[in-house]
Formats: structure tokens, C-alpha cells, sequence
């Protein structure tokens, strides 16, 4: 059990005890946080929310509460205007806490979409933010014991296929094709736009070819499975390249073409499918939503309906919960999906989340596959690789497997630099910053790893044992922040929030390297201090290790 939760069971006891009723609305108020470490570990609100019902002021409360929470787990619990409850930890207990492997177990089953290619699209930087922010989450909610998939759903189906398979019929080389497909097909796609940009008839012609693809025409299906089947290949070296968990499923839009047909009888079945101008539509104006389009009037399908098949397939596997992380252009989309769902039964209350993120920009240079004037993820890599080679040979020009490390570092600044921000907000990459080994940056945590190990091949090995009597106030606040690490990924995970993770891994590199500056390990003269401080050493290297990897990150041996 966290801490935080263990503490607000006890709350809840005193306060029974002391004859108050607490209704559940109450005790959905009541919260237990980290405090200020000048006034305790932990504080909680209870007083403040409960003494109107209990005919009391709240430091009154507050103060009945605080003696009947004395326990052997507190070193004190001290009250604080306006009401507030703050305890301290026995150093004992904090050792003890630590200890202990907190095992999560639960059996929701959760899909997590991500990464979304467009066959016969680059991967950009685009893909790469939710490719990075998708992943995190995938692997911290697996860290929680949720049972959790990750599903690509590629976008191989739509009217962008009637474009290109117009250019491919007009300009297409299969040499061309085999050799570079994604490169190719690109060409093509970003040509027949500026076309049709002076020649809106072509985009007629193009919608027309899809509406031959979705009908079943042989040439246009032929051309179509060639254009997946090159294009999947190149998309799946992501996992490699940008250390991302292999993907449970592949699911593209084309899978559920033969889904949509139940999903519009449903409709009609509800009566929610209007005609509107020879389109099919579901009216959400009552919601604020607008007009949900969902066959157009050309007979084409659209993004709602194909997202509707998939919700609903998705939900017969299993699925209680589907995070869907995609760029904040989308949150009208899903707006409506999401409203459409409720009206149709299928969705209740939170089953469907957009997990939206803002733009990542690089230099200022915006994306436009249209264009042609997009960063893709192989430059970026490939540069990130090239500054950390200059670094690396510079600090430490005989290290060994430079190459891996390299790697490990390029990779690792690209992924901390997108998860240490809020992902609502929208970024500039920034070379400096990803790279600054002693700013907030993947380098420098990947480095106080390293240097944490670096330490322990040095003893060498030994069995170690941490004294809760021998604790300095730098070593205390480095083994509380331990033993919130459950605690902060649970808090990270309630709005599915990386950065949170990735700053608190900042903090505690922050704090370990203050403890060097303040205590001798090595060269500590008393054996118990000095065993204790490799302790605690070997803690902290493990959690920074934990926390590394759940941000999909290598933690490094030697850099």
C-alpha cells in the first residue's frame, strides 16, 4: 500500500473514532500529499473538510485529529493554520517502507493507441511525440499491474489514398517504389497536391479512386496492398530506432472496413442517422459538437465511422479503458466520437481518453507532408547522435562501446526533453537544453546514474545495510524521496502526466548530487556511515534505473 493511502486510512479511523460521519463525498475531498520539507513528509486537509460537519474550527479539529494519529510509523504530527495536519516519518519506518517491493495488480484491461503512421507519409516529428509520450505511458501503466496493449492503427485507408494511387497511376515507377517506398509514394503525394492545388478536378478524380478502392476494384486494391505492405515494413524500425516496446497490435483503418456496415445499422437503430444534402450525419448540435459526418456524399466513408468500428471491436476484446494519444487538432474529433458512443450505449463515463499533446516545433520550421517541408524522425536522431559522439569524445575519449552509449545518450535526450514538459504544452526543440549534461536533461540523469554505479564497481561487491540512526538531513530527504517513487508514477498516471515522472527523477539527481558534495563515501572513515551511504546509494541508482525505463530511457553503466 502507498504511504499516502496508508495515512489516509488512518485518518478516516481517528476520525470515526472521535463519533464524526464522513460521507463519501467528504472523503473524496480529503487529500494526503508530500509537504513542504520544512513542515513534514506528508499533509493532509481532513480538519478543513470536516469541521463544519463535526460543529468544530478547524484547527480545533485538527488538533483533536493530530493526537489521536500519534502513532509508532510518526516521528510528529503537528497541526498548521488554517487546519492543516503535517506528519514526519520515524527514520525506522522510512528504512523499513523503503524495503519493502510494492506489488500492483489490477485487472483492467487498457488499450493505448499511438504512433499512428499514414502509409506513404514519413515518420516526423510529429509521429515522434506520440510515439514517445504513448510508449511512457504504456510502460508505466504496465509498472501499475494494468493489463495493457498498444496498438498502432495505422492509417492506411481514406481519401489521401485516392491521391495517391491517381499520382501512382500517372507518374509512378515501380523501380522507384521497390527501392524507397516511403520516399517515393511521398514525392508522388506531396506532387499530385500542388496540382491539384491549381487543378481542384483532380481532387474529384482522386476522390473517385478511393471510392473504387473502398468498392472493391481490383487494380486500386493490387496498388493498395503493394503501398501497405512496403510502407509497413519501413514504419516498424521506429521500435528500434527510437527504443519504443514492440507494438501487441496492428490494427489499421483498413481492418475495420468491414465493421462499419454494423456500426451504421446501430445508428439507423437509434435513429441518430440523418440525411443532410445526399451525406449521412449525426446531428450533435444539441451537445455543442456540430454536424458528425459519417459517410459523405460521394458514398466515401469517413475518419468518425472507421473510429467508431474500431472503439466498438476494441471494446468486444476486452478493453475497458482506450487512450487514444493524438495531437490537440484532434479534441473536436474525439469530442464527437466520444458523444456519439454515450448516445449509442457503448461508452458510459471515462472508457474513451484523448491524450492530447501540442506541437513540437524544430527551429521553427512547421510540418506539412503536403509540402514537403517536414523534419523527419531519422535527421533528428541522426544529429542528436553526432552532437553526443563531440560530447562524449570530449569528456571521456576512452570509453568503451562509445558507439552504444552514443546512442543510448541521443535517443535518451530526444525522449526526457518531450517528457519533461507538460505534454499540453507546445515545445521548440532545443539542442542546448536536450544536451546540457548539467541542466534538467536526459544526459544528466543518464550521467547520475552512471556516476552512482561508477561508485559500487569501486567497492565492489558487498551487502549493504542502511542505518536510520546515521541519516544526515540531505540523506533523509533522499530516502523519502524514494519512497514516493509508487507513489508520484500512481499520480502521474491520473491524467497521464510523464513530465511528472521526469521531474521527480530530476529533483532526486538533484539531491544525490548534493549529497556528494556533502558526505564522503569512499573515503568515510566509519564503516557503518559508510556502508549505509553505499546503501543508499545502491537505492538510489535502482530507482533512478525504474524510473529511466519506464520513461523509456537506458540507464548507463559508464558514459
Amino acid at each position: 500500500m502507498l504511504m499516502k493511502d496508508k495515512i489516509l486510512e488512518m485518518i478516516i479511523s481517528a476520525v470515526q473514532s472521535a463519533g464524526i460521519t464522513v460521507g463519501e463525498d467528504q472523503k473524496s475531498k480529503i487529500t494526503v500529499s508530500v509537504a513542504e520539507s520544512r513542515l513534514g513528509d506528508y499533509a493532509t486537509n481532513a480538519a478543513l473538510i470536516l469541521a463544519k460537519n463535526a460543529d468544530l474550527k478547524p484547527m480545533d479539529l485538527a488538533r483533536t485529529l493530530a493526537e489521536k494519529l500519534k502513532s509508532q510509523e510518526f516521528e510528529k504530527v503537528e497541526v498548521a493554520a488554517p487546519g492543516f495536519i503535517n506528519f514526519t516519518l520515524k527514520n525506522d519506518y522510512l528504512v523499513e517502507h523503503v524495503a519493502r517491493n510494492m506489488e500492483h495488480v489490477t485487472k483492467e484491461r487498457v488499450l493505448v493507441e499511438y504512433f499512428q503512421p499514414n502509409i506513404a507519409k514519413p515518420l516526423h516529428i510529429g509521429h515522434l511525440r506520440t510515439a514517445i509520450i504513448g510508449d511512457a505511458i504504456l510502460r508505466m501503466l504496465r509498472y501499475l499491474g494494468y493489463q495493457v496493449q498498444s496498438d498502432t492503427h495505422m492509417g492506411d485507408w481514406g481519401t489521401q489514398f485516392g491521391l495517391i494511387l491517381l499520382a501512382y497511376k500517372k507518374y509512378g515507377n515501380e523501380g522507384l517504389l521497390e527501392n524507397d517506398p516511403i520516399g517515393e509514394l511521398n514525392k508522388l503525394y506531396v506532387k499530385i497536391n500542388e496540382e491539384a492545388e491549381a487543378d481542384p478536378k483532380l481532387r474529384e478524380e482522386a476522390k473517385q479512386e478511393f471510392v473504387k478502392l473502398e468498392h472493391g476494384d481490383t487494380q486500386n486494391h493490387a496498388l493498395w496492398t503493394k503501398f501497405v505492405d512496403l510502407s509497413m515494413k519501413k514504419f516498424l524500425t521506429i521500435n528500434e530506432l527510437m527504443n519504443i516496446e514492440p507494438f501487441d497490435n496492428h490494427w489499421p483503418e483498413s481492418f475495420y472496413h468491414d465493421k462499419m456496415p454494423k456500426v451504421l445499422m446501430d445508428l439507423k437503430s437509434k435513429n441518430l442517422l440523418k440525411e443532410s444534402q445526399g451525406a449521412q450525419i449525426v446531428d450533435l448540435e444539441p451537445e455543442g459538437l456540430g454536424i458528425g459526418l459519417i459517410v459523405k456524399s460521394d458514398r466515401g466513408t469517413t475518419y468518425l465511422l472507421r473510429d467508431l468500428a474500431t472503439f466498438i471491436f476494441r471494446q468486444s476484446q476486452g478493453f475497458t479503458k482506450q487512450l487514444y494519444v493524438v495531437d490537440v487538432r484532434q479534441s473536436h474529433a474525439f469530442k464527437q466520437l466520444f458523444a456519439i458512443l454515450h448516445k449509442l450505449g457503448y461508452m458510459k463515463d471515462d472508457e474513451g481518453v484523448h491524450v492530447d499533446y501540442g506541437f513540437m516545433s524544430f527551429k521553427g520550421q512547421a510540418l506539412s507532408t503536403r509540402k514537403g517541408n517536414m523534419v523527419l524522425v531519422e535527421e533528428v536522431l541522426a544529429a542528436a547522435k553526432e552532437k553526443v559522439a563531440k560530447i562524449i569524445a570530449d569528456k571521456n575519449p576512452e570509453l568503451a562501446k562509445a558507439k552504444d552509449v552514443v546512442n543510448a545518450v541521443a535517443i535518451g535526450a530526444i525522449k526526457y526533453f518531450d517528457l519533461s514538459h507538460n505534454r499540453h504544452s507546445d515545445i521548440e526543440f532545443d539542442w542546448d537544453k536536450a544536451l546540457d549534461f548539467e541542466g534538467n536533461s536526459g544526459p544528466y540523469i543518464q550521467y547520475s546514474y552512471a556516476r552512482l554505479a561508477s561508485i559500487l564497481r569501486k567497492v565492489g561487491p558487498t551487502s549493504y545495510v542502511l542505518h536510520s540512526t546515521s541519516l544526515t538531513p540531505t540523506e533523509r530527504e533522499i530516502l523519502f524521496k524514494i519512497s514516493t517513487f509508487d507513489e508520484v508514477v500512481v499520480d502521474a498516471m491520473k491524467e497521464y502526466m510523464p513530465n511528472v515522472l521526469a521531474n521527480y527523477l530530476y529533483d532526486l539527481a538533484g539531491l544525490i548530487n548534493k549529497f556528494y558534495h556533502e558526505s564522503p563515501v569512499i573515503a568515510e572513515p566509519d564503516e557503518q556511515i559508510k556502508n549505509s551511504r553505499l546503501a543508499l546509494i545502491n537505492l538510489s541508482k535502482n530507482t533512478l534505473s525504474k524510473g529511466l525505463q519506464l520513461l523509456g530511457i537506458d540507464p548507463l553503466e559508464e558514459m
